[in-house]
């Protein structure tokens, strides 16, 4: 019956919260106070300074379609400062290569295991047999035959493009008809024949190695979201550079460079009926913009480069409103919500079907986390 697949769950709940019990009455309260406040309130309990409230700030409105005032953005502060790299708790790392090594030495080990990957093979549909994933069926017409059906997309997509609606049991539909999706996020890699040099710091450093964040205060980043509500992009922009060929000198010819822009805030979808497709150069020369502000001969630097809005990262990678988490994280889309109640255990809404991507616990981030979870619950059977 149902109550028994409930069971599992309602274990895990119980041991939850055994563990939160066991806090002190302070950390409870933190902890609630994380997942319900501002990332903005919860800076301003530890630090006067705007520029450092801005640094951490960022990590609560990046890839999170809102203002760091808005109630829940603490919690994706907090959740940007999981994990680990190289044992160094809260710290990011460089993939030597470029991120695409994370997946190419993924690919390696799971050929060695045994598995066969086929790329350029989009899906049509999951295919269903007496209320039962049994495969799926490819663009081609296709049809592979499976005994899991593993999906790594964002669940909406999922559930409302690569199901039938007469397959999906109503409680799964009116979930996600509700599955709040949208990052704001423009990226943007650009080739540049030099490093940038900074007004605030001029020169060659270390700092380069970093993060750079152009985004001067909260109340700046408040502004950016309230300007891309409605226009449909900020016209001063949030940008975060990033220039991995400082570390890895493989990525770029030498004395050349790459360069990664991480923009908020841009709208998902833009108003008045307007389309990415006619304003994608527009913002993208505004981000340039932006950053030749701050280091000045930026703009000439540029020897090519490539444009992402909400729409292409839709279109090219199933990320509904170029969402990076397939999802907001939300506090009623994460946990045992993710992606909904009753289904937080890596298996879908039918029999044989399985979910392993960002839309499901413990979310979006490159920690490979649902994914290895997922594959525990498969093996189970």
């Amino acid at each position: 019956g149902h109550w028994l697949q409930a069971l599992p769950e309602l274990w895990r709940a119980g041991q939850l919260g055994r563990r939160l019990h066991a806090l002190s009455p302070g950390l409870r309260q933190e902890l609630l106070d994380l997942f319900t406040i501002s990332a903005a309130e919860y800076l301003d309990r530890w630090f006067e300074s705007e520029p450092i409230k801005a640094l951490f700030g960022f990590d609560g409105v990046v890839g999170n379609y809102a203002s760091p005032y808005a109630p829940g953005t603490a919690y994706v502060l907090l959740h940007h400062a999981f994990g680990q790299s190289n044992g160094v708790k809260g710290a990011w790392g460089h993939a030597i290569g470029g991120m695409g090594a994370i997946t190419q030495a993924m690919a390696r080990a799971a050929v060695q295991a045994g598995a066969q990957i086929r790329t350029d093979a989009g899906v049509r549909r999951v295919r269903v047999e007496a209320g039962r994933a049994v495969g799926v069926e490819t663009l081609d017409g296709e049809r592979i035959d499976a005994r899991a059906v593993v999906a790594n997309v964002n669940p909406k997509l999922l559930y409302e493009q690569l199901l039938a609606a007469d397959e999906v049991p109503a409680p799964t539909r009116e979930r996600m008809a509700n599955w709040r999706c949208g990052s704001g996020t423009f990226r943007m890699n650009v080739a540049l024949s030099r490093l940038p040099d900074f007004r605030c710091l001029p020169g060659a450093g270390d700092h380069l190695t970093a993060g750079i964040i152009i985004a001067p205060s909260l109340d700046y980043m408040d502004r950016a979201y309230t300007d891309a509500r409605q226009h449909g992009w900020s016209r001063e922009p949030i940008v975060e550079m990033l220039i991995p060929s400082t570390l890895d000198d493989s990525l770029a010819p030498p004395g050349q460079h790459v360069a990664s822009l991480f923009c908020q805030h841009v709208a998902p979808q833009l108003p008045h009926g307007r389309s990415w497709d006619d304003h994608r150069d527009e913002v993208a020369d505004l981000m340039i913009a932006t950053v030749e502000q701050h280091a000045p001969g930026f703009a000439a630097s540029v020897l090519g480069r490539q444009v992402l809005s909400p729409l292409d990262l839709e279109r090219t990678f199933g990320l509904i409103g170029g969402d990076i988490f397939h999802g907001a994280l939300s506090l009623n889309q994460l946990f045992s919500a993710r992606p909904m109640l009753g289904q937080a255990d890596y298996r879908g809404a039918l029999p044989g079907l399985y979910l392993c991507g960002s839309g499901t616990h413990p979310g979006g981030g490159v920690t490979g986390a649902p994914g290895h979870n997922a594959a525990q619950v498969i093996l189970r059977g």
